[in-house]
Protein backbone atom coordinates (compact mmCIF):
# COMPACT_ATOMS: atom_id res chain seq x y z
CA UNK A 1 0.00 0.00 0.00
CA UNK A 2 1.49 3.10 -0.83
CA UNK A 3 1.96 5.86 1.91
CA UNK A 4 0.91 9.00 -0.34
CA UNK A 5 -2.94 7.84 0.97
CA UNK A 6 -4.37 7.70 4.11
CA UNK A 7 -8.01 6.85 5.26
CA UNK A 8 -9.25 10.30 5.60
CA UNK A 9 -6.38 11.69 4.51
CA UNK A 10 -5.18 13.68 0.76
CA UNK A 11 -6.08 12.66 -2.01
CA UNK A 12 -9.19 12.60 -3.84
CA UNK A 13 -10.78 10.24 -1.43
CA UNK A 14 -10.35 12.54 1.44
CA UNK A 15 -11.05 15.54 -0.62
CA UNK A 16 -14.40 14.13 -1.68
CA UNK A 17 -14.62 13.02 2.14
CA UNK A 18 -14.33 16.69 3.58
CA UNK A 19 -16.78 17.53 0.83
CA UNK A 20 -19.60 15.57 1.68
CA UNK A 21 -18.72 16.35 5.69
CA UNK A 22 -18.92 20.52 4.70
CA UNK A 23 -22.09 19.82 1.99
CA UNK A 24 -24.62 19.57 4.45
CA UNK A 25 -23.85 22.08 7.08
CA UNK A 26 -23.54 24.90 3.83
CA UNK A 27 -26.93 23.84 2.34
CA UNK A 28 -28.54 24.20 5.58
CA UNK A 29 -27.02 27.69 5.75
CA UNK A 30 -27.96 28.56 2.55
CA UNK A 31 -31.40 27.39 2.84
CA UNK A 32 -31.89 29.54 6.22
CA UNK A 33 -30.53 32.36 4.57
CA UNK A 34 -32.51 32.37 1.33
CA UNK A 35 -35.76 31.90 3.69
CA UNK A 36 -35.10 35.13 5.55
CA UNK A 37 -34.09 36.99 2.29
CA UNK A 38 -37.69 36.14 1.58
CA UNK A 39 -39.26 36.44 4.54
CA UNK A 40 -37.72 40.27 4.73
CA UNK A 41 -38.16 40.81 1.45
CA UNK A 42 -42.06 40.44 2.15
CA UNK A 43 -41.65 42.73 4.74
CA UNK A 44 -42.07 39.48 7.36
CA UNK A 45 -39.67 39.36 10.37
CA UNK A 46 -39.10 36.24 12.45
CA UNK A 47 -40.01 37.73 15.24
CA UNK A 48 -43.80 37.27 14.17
CA UNK A 49 -42.97 34.23 12.67
CA UNK A 50 -42.70 32.72 16.41
CA UNK A 51 -45.74 34.62 17.16
CA UNK A 52 -47.98 32.73 15.27
CA UNK A 53 -51.29 30.76 16.84
CA UNK A 54 -52.27 27.62 15.24
CA UNK A 55 -55.30 27.58 17.87
CA UNK A 56 -56.71 30.11 15.68
CA UNK A 57 -57.75 27.13 12.65
CA UNK A 58 -61.30 26.16 12.57
CA UNK A 59 -61.05 23.42 10.15
CA UNK A 60 -63.99 22.47 7.66
CA UNK A 61 -63.59 18.93 6.75
CA UNK A 62 -65.02 18.47 3.87
CA UNK A 63 -63.00 21.12 2.46
CA UNK A 64 -59.95 18.89 3.44
CA UNK A 65 -61.43 15.97 2.38
CA UNK A 66 -61.64 17.57 -0.87
CA UNK A 67 -58.19 19.12 -1.00
CA UNK A 68 -56.84 16.00 -0.04
CA UNK A 69 -58.85 13.67 -3.06
CA UNK A 70 -57.84 16.90 -5.77
CA UNK A 71 -54.23 16.70 -4.67
CA UNK A 72 -53.91 12.77 -5.15
CA UNK A 73 -55.63 13.52 -8.43
CA UNK A 74 -52.46 15.21 -9.29
CA UNK A 75 -50.42 12.62 -8.11
CA UNK A 76 -52.14 10.73 -11.09
CA UNK A 77 -52.50 13.14 -13.98
CA UNK A 78 -48.41 12.91 -13.46
CA UNK A 79 -48.44 9.59 -13.92
CA UNK A 80 -50.17 9.83 -17.27
CA UNK A 81 -48.30 12.58 -18.53
CA UNK A 82 -45.10 10.86 -17.47
CA UNK A 83 -46.00 7.40 -19.43
CA UNK A 84 -46.24 9.40 -22.27
CA UNK A 85 -43.15 10.51 -22.28
CA UNK A 86 -41.82 7.23 -21.71
CA UNK A 87 -43.28 5.90 -24.95
CA UNK A 88 -41.15 9.38 -26.24
CA UNK A 89 -37.96 7.61 -25.20
CA UNK A 90 -38.76 4.23 -26.53
CA UNK A 91 -40.09 2.18 -23.65
CA UNK A 92 -43.04 0.88 -22.75
CA UNK A 93 -45.99 3.08 -20.81
CA UNK A 94 -47.17 2.54 -17.83
CA UNK A 95 -50.64 2.07 -16.39
CA UNK A 96 -51.28 5.12 -14.30
CA UNK A 97 -51.20 3.05 -10.74
CA UNK A 98 -47.94 1.85 -11.42
CA UNK A 99 -46.45 5.48 -13.21
CA UNK A 100 -47.57 7.28 -9.76
CA UNK A 101 -45.97 4.11 -7.67
CA UNK A 102 -42.70 4.83 -8.93
CA UNK A 103 -42.92 8.46 -9.11
CA UNK A 104 -44.53 8.75 -5.62
CA UNK A 105 -41.77 5.98 -4.26
CA UNK A 106 -38.72 8.05 -5.95
CA UNK A 107 -40.01 11.55 -5.12
CA UNK A 108 -39.56 10.75 -1.48
CA UNK A 109 -35.82 11.35 -2.17
CA UNK A 110 -36.46 15.26 -2.95
CA UNK A 111 -35.93 15.77 0.85
CA UNK A 112 -32.43 14.74 0.47
CA UNK A 113 -30.62 17.87 -1.06
CA UNK A 114 -29.61 18.27 -4.19
CA UNK A 115 -32.47 16.60 -6.01
CA UNK A 116 -30.77 13.71 -7.13
CA UNK A 117 -31.86 10.88 -4.96
CA UNK A 118 -35.42 10.86 -6.11
CA UNK A 119 -33.74 10.70 -9.86
CA UNK A 120 -32.05 7.65 -8.79
CA UNK A 121 -34.81 6.42 -7.27
CA UNK A 122 -37.12 6.58 -10.62
CA UNK A 123 -33.92 4.02 -12.19
CA UNK A 124 -33.63 1.92 -9.85
CA UNK A 125 -37.86 1.00 -9.65
CA UNK A 126 -37.98 1.43 -13.42
CA UNK A 127 -35.61 -1.34 -13.71
CA UNK A 128 -37.09 -3.82 -11.54
CA UNK A 129 -39.93 -3.20 -13.23
CA UNK A 130 -38.39 -4.72 -16.44
CA UNK A 131 -37.75 -1.29 -17.96
CA UNK A 132 -34.56 0.72 -19.26
CA UNK A 133 -33.24 2.70 -15.92
CA UNK A 134 -31.40 5.58 -18.66
CA UNK A 135 -34.45 5.73 -20.45
CA UNK A 136 -36.96 6.14 -17.58
CA UNK A 137 -35.11 8.95 -15.75
CA UNK A 138 -34.46 10.81 -19.35
CA UNK A 139 -38.08 10.76 -19.78
CA UNK A 140 -38.80 11.73 -15.14
CA UNK A 141 -36.27 14.32 -16.03
CA UNK A 142 -37.51 16.11 -19.53
CA UNK A 143 -40.88 15.76 -17.78
CA UNK A 144 -40.21 17.32 -14.80
CA UNK A 145 -38.44 20.45 -17.30
CA UNK A 146 -41.58 20.51 -18.55
CA UNK A 147 -43.35 20.86 -15.46
CA UNK A 148 -41.44 23.53 -14.10
CA UNK A 149 -41.38 25.45 -17.38
CA UNK A 150 -45.72 24.99 -16.32
CA UNK A 151 -45.21 26.16 -13.21
CA UNK A 152 -43.22 28.99 -13.88
CA UNK A 153 -45.95 30.06 -16.83
CA UNK A 154 -48.94 29.63 -14.21
CA UNK A 155 -46.94 31.41 -11.28
CA UNK A 156 -45.68 34.05 -13.32
CA UNK A 157 -48.98 35.53 -13.14
CA UNK A 158 -48.15 35.75 -9.25
CA UNK A 159 -44.91 37.09 -9.33
CA UNK A 160 -45.61 40.17 -11.64
CA UNK A 161 -49.09 40.96 -9.36
CA UNK A 162 -46.60 41.20 -6.10
CA UNK A 163 -44.02 43.16 -7.96
CA UNK A 164 -46.81 45.44 -8.86
CA UNK A 165 -46.73 45.80 -12.92
CA UNK A 166 -49.46 47.31 -14.97
CA UNK A 167 -52.37 45.23 -16.44
CA UNK A 168 -50.46 45.67 -19.62
CA UNK A 169 -47.30 44.59 -18.64
CA UNK A 170 -48.37 41.21 -17.01
CA UNK A 171 -50.23 40.61 -20.38
CA UNK A 172 -46.96 41.52 -22.06
CA UNK A 173 -44.78 39.67 -19.61
CA UNK A 174 -47.52 36.08 -19.62
CA UNK A 175 -47.49 35.89 -23.81
CA UNK A 176 -43.48 36.44 -23.87
CA UNK A 177 -43.72 33.42 -21.04
CA UNK A 178 -45.95 31.57 -23.08
CA UNK A 179 -43.85 32.04 -26.20
CA UNK A 180 -40.83 31.48 -24.93
CA UNK A 181 -41.29 27.96 -22.82
CA UNK A 182 -43.13 26.80 -26.38
CA UNK A 183 -39.81 27.75 -28.29
CA UNK A 184 -37.78 26.45 -25.97
CA UNK A 185 -39.40 22.84 -25.65
CA UNK A 186 -40.17 22.84 -29.75
CA UNK A 187 -36.54 23.12 -30.77
CA UNK A 188 -35.14 20.49 -28.20
CA UNK A 189 -34.05 22.80 -25.39
CA UNK A 190 -35.12 20.25 -23.24
CA UNK A 191 -33.49 17.70 -25.05
CA UNK A 192 -30.05 19.60 -25.23
CA UNK A 193 -30.12 19.95 -21.57
CA UNK A 194 -30.92 16.23 -20.70
CA UNK A 195 -27.85 15.12 -23.18
CA UNK A 196 -25.84 17.42 -21.06
CA UNK A 197 -26.26 16.17 -18.02
CA UNK A 198 -25.64 12.54 -19.23
CA UNK A 199 -22.10 13.68 -20.28
CA UNK A 200 -21.43 15.51 -17.06
CA UNK A 201 -22.85 11.76 -15.45
CA UNK A 202 -20.64 9.50 -17.84
CA UNK A 203 -23.67 7.90 -19.37
CA UNK A 204 -23.37 9.33 -22.97
CA UNK A 205 -25.34 5.62 -24.46
CA UNK A 206 -27.55 5.91 -27.57
CA UNK A 207 -30.61 7.40 -25.63
CA UNK A 208 -33.53 8.31 -27.59
CA UNK A 209 -33.91 12.03 -28.36
CA UNK A 210 -37.00 13.31 -27.00
CA UNK A 211 -39.08 14.82 -29.66
CA UNK A 212 -39.17 18.76 -29.27
CA UNK A 213 -42.88 18.49 -30.35
CA UNK A 214 -43.59 15.81 -28.68
CA UNK A 215 -42.80 17.17 -25.09
CA UNK A 216 -44.34 20.49 -26.04
CA UNK A 217 -47.67 18.42 -26.51
CA UNK A 218 -47.21 17.74 -22.77
CA UNK A 219 -47.25 21.13 -21.73
CA UNK A 220 -51.50 21.95 -21.53
CA UNK A 221 -51.25 18.71 -19.36
CA UNK A 222 -49.25 19.76 -16.89
CA UNK A 223 -50.52 23.37 -17.28
CA UNK A 224 -53.88 21.34 -16.22
CA UNK A 225 -51.74 19.56 -13.60
CA UNK A 226 -50.93 23.28 -12.29
CA UNK A 227 -54.93 23.89 -12.21
CA UNK A 228 -56.09 21.21 -10.22
CA UNK A 229 -53.38 22.04 -7.74
CA UNK A 230 -54.61 25.14 -7.51
CA UNK A 231 -58.23 23.92 -6.80
CA UNK A 232 -56.68 21.51 -4.08
CA UNK A 233 -54.97 24.09 -2.69
CA UNK A 234 -58.05 26.97 -2.61
CA UNK A 235 -60.11 23.48 -1.28
CA UNK A 236 -57.26 23.39 1.71
CA UNK A 237 -56.94 27.16 2.26
CA UNK A 238 -61.25 27.25 2.58
CA UNK A 239 -60.90 24.03 4.84
CA UNK A 240 -58.56 25.88 6.99
CA UNK A 241 -60.97 28.88 7.15
CA UNK A 242 -59.09 31.21 4.43
CA UNK A 243 -61.00 31.90 1.42
CA UNK A 244 -58.20 32.61 -0.96
CA UNK A 245 -59.74 31.88 -4.16
CA UNK A 246 -59.06 29.80 -7.06
CA UNK A 247 -56.68 32.41 -8.95
CA UNK A 248 -54.51 33.20 -6.22
CA UNK A 249 -54.08 29.57 -5.01
CA UNK A 250 -53.24 28.46 -8.16
CA UNK A 251 -50.81 30.99 -8.91
CA UNK A 252 -48.74 31.19 -5.75
CA UNK A 253 -48.92 27.89 -5.31
CA UNK A 254 -47.23 27.25 -8.69
CA UNK A 255 -44.79 30.00 -8.06
CA UNK A 256 -43.70 28.85 -4.69
CA UNK A 257 -43.20 25.02 -5.67
CA UNK A 258 -40.97 26.88 -8.70
CA UNK A 259 -39.13 28.55 -6.17
CA UNK A 260 -38.19 25.56 -3.60
CA UNK A 261 -37.57 23.34 -6.68
CA UNK A 262 -34.95 25.56 -8.32
CA UNK A 263 -33.29 25.94 -4.83
CA UNK A 264 -31.43 22.36 -5.37
CA UNK A 265 -29.30 23.06 -1.88
CA UNK A 266 -33.05 22.72 0.19
CA UNK A 267 -34.51 19.44 0.79
CA UNK A 268 -37.94 19.67 -0.86
CA UNK A 269 -37.82 23.44 -0.98
CA UNK A 270 -38.48 23.13 2.54
CA UNK A 271 -38.63 26.78 3.71
CA UNK A 272 -38.19 28.29 0.42
CA UNK A 273 -41.66 27.43 -0.49
CA UNK A 274 -42.98 28.47 3.03
CA UNK A 275 -41.79 31.20 2.60
CA UNK A 276 -42.61 32.66 -0.81
CA UNK A 277 -46.04 31.00 -0.25
CA UNK A 278 -46.46 33.57 2.87
CA UNK A 279 -45.12 36.56 0.97
CA UNK A 280 -47.62 35.98 -1.49
CA UNK A 281 -50.51 35.11 0.71
CA UNK A 282 -49.81 38.18 3.24
CA UNK A 283 -51.16 41.08 0.76
CA UNK A 284 -54.52 38.66 0.49
CA UNK A 285 -54.68 37.28 3.82
CA UNK A 286 -52.73 39.08 6.64
CA UNK A 287 -49.51 37.77 8.07
CA UNK A 288 -50.74 35.37 10.53
CA UNK A 289 -53.00 33.61 8.51
CA UNK A 290 -50.63 33.54 5.59
CA UNK A 291 -47.93 31.93 7.57
CA UNK A 292 -50.13 29.55 8.74
CA UNK A 293 -51.53 28.11 5.79
CA UNK A 294 -47.59 28.33 4.15
CA UNK A 295 -46.91 26.18 7.35
CA UNK A 296 -50.03 23.60 6.87
CA UNK A 297 -49.34 23.04 3.42
CA UNK A 298 -46.35 21.19 3.65
CA UNK A 299 -47.90 18.91 6.04
CA UNK A 300 -51.22 18.59 4.52
CA UNK A 301 -48.84 17.57 0.95
CA UNK A 302 -45.86 15.97 2.41
CA UNK A 303 -48.57 13.58 4.26
CA UNK A 304 -50.52 13.02 0.77
CA UNK A 305 -47.39 11.88 -0.55
CA UNK A 306 -46.64 9.56 2.27
CA UNK A 307 -49.99 8.30 1.92
CA UNK A 308 -49.55 7.82 -1.95
CA UNK A 309 -46.17 5.82 -1.59
CA UNK A 310 -47.27 3.69 1.32
CA UNK A 311 -49.85 2.70 -1.28
CA UNK A 312 -48.02 2.56 -4.29
CA UNK A 313 -45.28 0.02 -2.70
CA UNK A 314 -48.28 -2.07 -2.35
CA UNK A 315 -48.83 -1.49 -6.11
CA UNK A 316 -44.86 -2.54 -7.21
CA UNK A 317 -45.83 -5.93 -5.49
CA UNK A 318 -47.90 -6.75 -8.19
CA UNK A 319 -46.01 -8.64 -11.20
CA UNK A 320 -44.71 -6.18 -14.08
CA UNK A 321 -46.56 -5.67 -17.37
CA UNK A 322 -44.73 -7.46 -20.24
CA UNK A 323 -42.28 -5.11 -22.17
CA UNK A 324 -42.28 -5.55 -25.61
CA UNK A 325 -39.08 -6.73 -27.59
CA UNK A 326 -36.46 -3.96 -28.11
CA UNK A 327 -32.72 -3.33 -28.51
CA UNK A 328 -32.21 -2.73 -24.31
CA UNK A 329 -28.23 -3.19 -24.78
CA UNK A 330 -27.75 0.02 -27.03
CA UNK A 331 -28.30 2.03 -23.76
CA UNK A 332 -25.52 2.66 -20.88
CA UNK A 333 -27.28 1.75 -17.79
CA UNK A 334 -25.91 4.00 -15.02
CA UNK A 335 -23.89 2.59 -11.84
CA UNK A 336 -26.19 2.34 -8.54
CA UNK A 337 -23.42 1.62 -6.32
CA UNK A 338 -25.70 -1.80 -5.73
CA UNK A 339 -28.63 -0.44 -4.35
CA UNK A 340 -30.65 -2.67 -6.53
Amino acid sequence: MSGRESPGGGGKGGVAARRRRWALPVKLVLTAGVTWLILRGAGIRLAEVGTVDLGTVRPDVPYLVLSVALLLATFAIAAALWSRNLVEFGERGTGVAEGAAILLIANLGRYVPGKIMALAGVAVLARRRGMSGVRATGAAVTAQMVNLLGAAAVGGGAVAWSAGFSEAWKVVAGVAVVAGLAGFLYFGGAGALLRWALRRGGHAGNLPDPSGRGLLRLLPGYVLNWLVHGAAFACLSRGLGSDIGFGVATTAFAAAYFAGYVAVFAPAGIGIRESSLAGLLTPVLGLEASLVLAALQRVWITAAELLGAAAGALVLRRPAAAAPSQPEAEVAEPATGGAA
